[in-house]
Parts: structure tokens; sequence; C-alpha cells
């Protein structure tokens, strides 16, 4: 609506915006500045159409603010225009032009039609004199004559006062004629600038023409002339703004006589309908005439309230009025909008004034339903894995935070606040709370896992909590003997009560028993015990759960077999660190060498092809080596 109004304003702030402040309004049925086109600035667009005239200067020098016309096929027309003359109407033609050096007859504008029987005038130029001329069409022209002006701005002004024929010329009247034609028709007739109904094209410049349905008064011509205001003082008042429908009241000052147009009298109050601008004619005592102008804007403001509001008792409410950004509501304590808590049911009514002034007012009725008696029940203890249920009473759909239903069990994770709330029938809802305090377990230890060997004594202890007891008939504290490897679990409570258990396991291992054969020479070592003659030995290890581990060592010691001179093969280098270099005898060839450490243990062997073969070491670990071949045996050091 507003965006409607700003457009009014704008559009009625310019609908006069070329008609310069000296030239009269009232009873004007055209105007053209020629500022660059043909157009009429008046409210009747009576707009020419332009047949080759030239835009040119005018009588100040400013460009393209005039019409040029070159006396033989240039013109402007338009074919309807809005008024219409007859012999008993009056008004007024005002012009400026510039005839250029010609013995012809030319017509700067002209009213008229070829149709006989119709009221035509006329103002024509020749080489003596110029005329303003009115007529019954295919009669006898009736002449106001004046000596004619060449190369010069001459303003012309023709007075018609129902016959009475006056031409003034550069603000002085200069021909005076009376017209007598009688049965004369009225009809709307082209209008011409620039050349007749038949011809007669003028040679020159035109501007500023004006056409009124009356008489100007010799001071309005005078103002005419010299393009400024006698009159000054003329006010239309401000921009009035009319409220639902109601009155307004316009008020020109500065002036004695006033007429508004559209016709309204002068401090008369008067409803408007529509948006329109209003334009003040004011005349002082020598009737010199100014104009203003002012909008008269129709202003349809209402708010509205919104519909009724029910509320439950503990709710806030919203009151949003729509229709002007200034609501107040008539219990001062709102403002529109925002949240509130009302006390009492009742009528409230919001009130607003338009940015114009209009005033506007409604109403809706507030209404508060108690809220349901919403019951959580008693507050509640439990412990972890306990399934626990929530019973509310109070109203229907009720409704559990945490997605809780109501009488269905559930195992609560945390202490906490549960809230339901719940809804009557009148929507009316409610909320109740209860605290679920969720004990703790105990903090039980039944202590480090146990590895025991078979037969030994194990004492479990537990702690962390109150009420401790064993399974499987244990005391805690006390020692005892188990059979077999098995799981423990002690049993406690909480201070709050909760039940928790823990769990220990006691590994029961086996003592455990081997036997290795060993060839040696000269003497054997293990585990820090030294052999030096060969038979069965035993040694108690603990083995790797730490039990009892029985070795049986059956030990054959070899002090003469090494056949170390007799030199079946030779080893080289020794000690050896990555190869060993065996050179044998050619009987030996294809025969197959054994390695082995000192306990007797092969650690490679290998077939001989060639009578020197090198054997790698490098993965062997450092120590004593024996190498045999075909029964031969000799010793070798690997670093």
């Amino acid at each position: 609506m507003r965006l409607l109004l700003f457009i009014f304003l704008l559009l009625s702030s310019i609908s006069y915006a070329q008609i310069p402040s000296y030239v009269p309004v009232y009873g004007l049925q055209c105007y053209y500045p020629f500022n660059g086109n043909g157009n009429d600035a008046g409210t009747f667009n009576n707009h020419l159409t332009n047949n080759g005239a030239v835009l040119t200067t005018d009588r100040f020098g400013n460009s393209n603010a005039a019409y040029s016309f070159n006396g033989s096929n240039q013109y402007l027309i338009k074919n309807t225009p809005s008024f219409t003359f007859n012999p008993n109407s009056t008004f007024t033609v005002s012009l400026w032009f510039n005839r250029q050096n010609t013995a012809s007859t030319g017509i700067p504008i002209m009213h008229a039609t070829t149709a006989a029987g119709n009221f035509i005038w006329i103002f024509q130029t020749g080489s003596v004199t110029m005329n303003f001329g009115t007529n019954k069409q295919q009669s006898a022209w009736i002449w106001a004559p004046s000596p004619t002006t060449t190369n010069v701005w001459t303003h012309i002004v023709l007075v018609y006062n129902a016959g009475a024929m006056t031409l003034y010329k550069d603000n002085a009247i200069a021909a005076t004629a009376t017209f007598t034609h009688t049965n004369v028709n009225s009809a709307t007739l082209p209008l011409y600038i620039g050349r007749g109904v038949s011809g007669n094209y003028f040679y020159g410049k035109v501007d500023d023409i004006g056409i009124w349905n009356r008489c100007l008064s010799p001071c309005e011509i005078n103002d005419l002339y010299t393009s400024s205001n006698t009159l000054t003082t003329v006010s239309a008042g401000p921009d009035l703004y009319a409220c639902n429908g109601g009155s307004v009241t316009l008020n020109g000052t500065g002036a004695n006589t006033y007429l508004w147009s559209p016709n309204i009298t002068n401090g008369s109050s008067f409803a408007p309908t529509i948006n329109q601008t209003y334009t003040l004619t004011g005349f002082d005592t020598n009737n010199c005439s100014a104009w203003d102008q002012t909008n008269v804007l129709i202003e349809q403001f209402s708010i509205n309230a919104g519909p009724d509001l029910t509320i439950c008792q503990g709710d806030s409410a919203v009151l949003t009025a729509t229709g002007s950004p200034n609501i107040i509501w008539n219990n001062n304590d709102v403002s529109n909008g925002i949240p509130f808590f009302p006390l009492t049911s009742g009528y409230v009514t919001a009130f607003a004034t338009s940015p114009n002034g209009c005033l506007a007012s409604d109403s809706i009725l507030l209404t508060i339903n108690p809220a349901p008696n919403i019951d959580a029940g008693p507050d509640l203890v439990a412990c972890p894995g306990d399934s626990i249920t929530l019973s509310a009473t109070g109203a229907g759909n009720l409704l559990w935070n945490s997605s809780i239903t109501n009488d269905t069990s559930f195992v609560p994770t945390s202490s906490g606040t549960f809230v339901v709330s719940g809804m009557d029938s009148l929507g009316c809802s409610n909320t109740d709370t209860l605290e679920l305090i969720l004990g703790n377990l105990p903090d039980l230890n039944a202590g480090p896992d146990q590895s025991i060997c078979f037969g030994q004594e194990v004492t479990l202890s537990g702690t962390g909590g109150i009420f401790l007891f064993w399974d499987n008939n244990i005391i805690d504290g006390i020692p005892f003997i188990p059979q077999s490897s098995a799981s423990y679990v002690l049993n406690g409570a909480s201070n709050e009560g909760c039940v928790g258990t823990d769990t220990v396991f006691v590994s029961v291992n086996e003592a455990s028993s081997n036997t290795i054969n060993i060839a040696a020479i000269d003497n054997y070592t293990l585990n820090g015990q030294t052999y030096t003659s060969s038979g069965t030995y035993t040694q108690v290890l603990t083995n790797s759960v730490g039990c009892d581990s029985v070795l049986t060592i059956n030990l054959t010691l070899d002090f003469t077999g090494l056949n170390e001179n007799q030199q079946a093969f030779n080893l080289y280098p020794n000690p050896a660190k990555d190869v060993i270099v065996i050179a044998i005898i050619p009987e030996l060839i294809g025969q197959e060498l054994v390695m082995c450490n000192i306990e007797g243990k092969t650690i490679l062997k290998a077939y001989l092809s060639t009578a020197s073969q090198t054997i790698p070491v490098q993965h062997v670990p450092a120590g004593i080596y024996f190498i045999q071949v075909n029964g031969s045996t000799q010793k070798i050091r690997v670093e």
C-alpha cells in the first residue's frame, strides 16, 4: 500500500513538472514547452505528431527547446484534441514565434477543418500583417490584424470571449474584432502547428504554446510575456490524508479568490473517494493568478488484533496485531509480539496510529483455562541394571522426557530428573518431576590373577565393598589348596546397597620332565654342571610356569675316537669365521660330512663332491664344533 502511495505521489509531483510556475493551469487544455519533443505537459495528453519539424534553440538560447519549420512541408498535428470551441465559448491561445524574412503567408497555429459550417480559428503571418482570425468554415474570415514582425521572437496571445476577439502582441493589445456568423457548428477539430488546414506552411520557429478554455487576464498575459510571477504567495497547503472514508478540508492561502481543480470549495470539508492531486489557482484583486498543488490520499488504515486467544494457566501468551509497526495494547504491559504471562481472562484492545495520523483499534478475547494437576509419583532409588517403572497420573497423553513411556519398565543408566507432561480435555498441559538416584556399584577388587604349582596354598582377599563373600565356599583371607585352575568370584555391596562382583583366576600348574641323549668328547657341561664320564644324569630345573622340570641326560663321552692323527681330510682356517674349507683324499669324494655341536646335536650335513670344498658357517653360532667324515672326526672353532 505504501509503495502505491509513493508511486502516486511521485506521479502527481511530475504531472505539471514541465509547466513553469508563471503559466496559469486553471482551464489549461494543453501546454507545449517543446523540451525535446511535442508532448503535452498538461493533464489531457494532447501530444502532437511530428511531421518533419526540427528541434532548435528557444528565445533563451536553450538547445532543443523550440521547433523550426521550413515553410514547405514541416508541421505538427493533433488530430483529435480534447477541447472543442464554439462561437459562444471562451478560450485563450498563447505562443511565441519567430518568423523568418519572407513575403509568403504562413500559419503558426490553426484549429480547423475543411468541413463547412464549423467554428474555426487561426493565427497567421504575412509580409505586412499578422492576424487573429475566426470563421464559420467556408465563410468569410473575421480578422484582428497587426503589423508583422520578422527575425525576432514575438509573444502572441489570442483571447476569444463569446465573439469578442482580442490580439495581444508582446503584452499589449494590438487589435480587436467581433465574430458575427450565426448557425455555426461545434465539433472536435484537428490542431495544426506550422501550417493550416489547406497548407500555408510557416517558415520560422514556434515555442511555448498554451491553450485555455477561459479568457486570461491582462496580469496573466503579462506573466506569460515576462516569464515571471506577479502573484507569488499562493499555497495549496500540505498533502492530506482522508482516513477510512473521513473528510478533509483544503484551504488555499495567499490570494483573494480560489479555484480548485477538481472542483471543490475552498475551506469546505469533503469526503474524497480516490487518491488525487488537487490544483489550486488563486487570483488577487488585479486578477493576477498563481497555482499550487497538493495531494489528497485515501488511507484505509486498520489493524487486526488477531483471533481470540485461549491459553492455559501459567502459559505465556503472544498478542500479535498486524497492520502497523507501532501497535500499543491497552494493558500497557505488553509490547506487540512479545510473550507475557497474563493473570486473568478478558478483552484486550490494540491501538495504532498510522504515519499519516489515522487511528485504528481492534480487540480480542483472552481466555485462561486452569492447568491439570500432574503427579509424577515419589522419588526413586535404583542400582545399575535395575528395571524401574514410572507411573504418573492426572491427565491423559502422559509423556515423559528421555523417551520414557508411562507405566512401562526400563533400565536407567544415570541419576537424573524425570519430567512428565500431560494434557487435559481443554488442551491445557502441566508437568511434574521426580528425582531418580542411581546408586553406585561397589568398587570390588578380587586381587590379581595367581599362578601356583599343584599342591601349593592360595589366599584370596577382596576389597572395595561391604558384606564381602566368595563363591565355591572360599573364605576371604583364609588359605586353601586348589585342585585345578579355576575362576573365583568375589561378591559385595556398595553403601547404597548395590551388589557387584569381581573375578580372579587361579592357574594350577603341573611339574614337567624331559630326556636328552648327548654324545661329547672328553667332557660335557650343561646348566653349569660339567660331566667327565659317560652315564645317565638327572637335573631338577624350573619350567616356564615356575614349577619343577626333571631333565634326564643320557651322556656318551668319546676320548679316543677323534682320529685326529688320521689326516683323511684337513680343515682350514681354524678357527673359522664365515666359511670352512675341507680338503679330502680322493677316496672320500661322495661321502657325507656331518657337523655337530659339543652336545652332539647335528648342525649341518653336506655331500663332498670335490677334493676341496667350501662349507658356509656364517649363520653358525660361535663355539666348538666336530666335523665327521667316514668315521673320522676333527674339532674346529667357529668365531
